[in-house]
């Protein structure tokens, strides 16, 4: 690159700094717009010129979007295409517009078979925290209530902690490795110990929880993922842990992935076989914390 081309790079990339954080928002929007089934694979050059940008603009946004998995290059023509992190968004966006809607009937059966609060709970977009996206509270007048909403952390919970075992691995492993707040008195605060956790949940395909979240509260569920292994959501169960006893996890559970069976056929997703529905659900206090 000649001097004065080098001026006019330095230029441009000083320019693009001093703009609004939106321009540069709208930009990369603009940029993935480009890739379609008609024209599914781009270069730097053709994104400028398409779009109309300086050349070191377009490559800075296409390398972070690279960086973060929405774009992918090849390495021997260096052109860019849609990368796994943006098929996996569409998966959720479309997954997520249809779920609640799929998901009700199979839930109002969930909480009548089991007498327990339904659960229907997505990630957050910054996949940090859990959040229940619908849920069918029992009749019963001793009933565990959630408000759709309510966000909890990914390592309380069973809805939560099944998210994080069938999340991305290096997303999970900052779950893991970050702050991990105390709820209640069985809230696993531990990393080593939520890992080891994380283990049996993808083993068994369940996760369950005593007073994780919140005194005299048990829960169990189930993932839903796509076509690549990506978990989309979770169905679980709580209640007031008055009417947990051994005999009704292997029922509940039973229970609970039947009902994502039948959510996830309804939307091309896919439920992991459910093992060792005999154990039960960890009563100690303290012992993971």
């Amino acid at each position: 690159m000649g001097a004065t081309a080098a001026r006019v790079a330095t230029r441009d990339a000083e320019t693009e700094a001093a703009k609004p954080s939106f321009q540069v928002l709208e930009r990369t929007f603009s940029i993935l717009g480009l890739f379609d089934e008609d024209r599914p694979e781009w270069s730097t050059t053709e994104v400028a010129r398409a779009l109309e940008l300086p050349i070191p603009t377009a490559h800075r946004i296409l390398i972070a979007l690279k960086r973060h998995g929405y774009v992918s290059q090849h390495d021997e023509t260096k052109r860019f295409r849609l990368g796994i992190a943006a098929l996996q968004l569409g998966d959720r966006a479309r997954a997520v517009v249809d779920l609640r809607s799929v998901a009700l009937p199979a839930l109002r059966r969930l909480a009548h078979e089991t007498g327990e609060t339904a659960l229907l709970t997505v990630l957050t977009p910054g996949q940090d925290r859990g959040v229940c996206l619908e849920r069918v509270e029992t009749p019963q007048p001793l009933r565990l209530s959630v408000q759709p909403g309510r966000q909890l952390p990914l390592h309380a919970g069973a809805s939560q902690k099944v998210l994080l075992a069938f999340m991305d691995g290096e997303a999970a492993s900052r779950v893991v490795h970050g702050p991990l707040e105390r709820l209640c008195h069985a809230t696993i605060t531990d990393p080593r110990s939520l890992t080891q956790e994380i283990e049996v949940i993808r083993k068994r395909g369940w996760a369950s929880s005593y007073e994780e979240t919140n005194l005299g509260v048990w829960g169990v569920a189930v993932p839903m993922l796509n076509e690549h292994d990506a978990v989309v959501c979770a169905v679980g169960i709580a209640g007031p842990s008055p009417r947990l006893t051994v005999n009704r996890v292997r029922t509940d559970i039973a229970r609970a992935h039947a009902a994502a069976t039948e959510i996830a056929q309804a939307l091309g997703l896919s439920v992991p076989p459910v093992k060792d529905t005999k154990a039960s659900i960890d009563k100690g206090k303290g012992k993971r914390a």
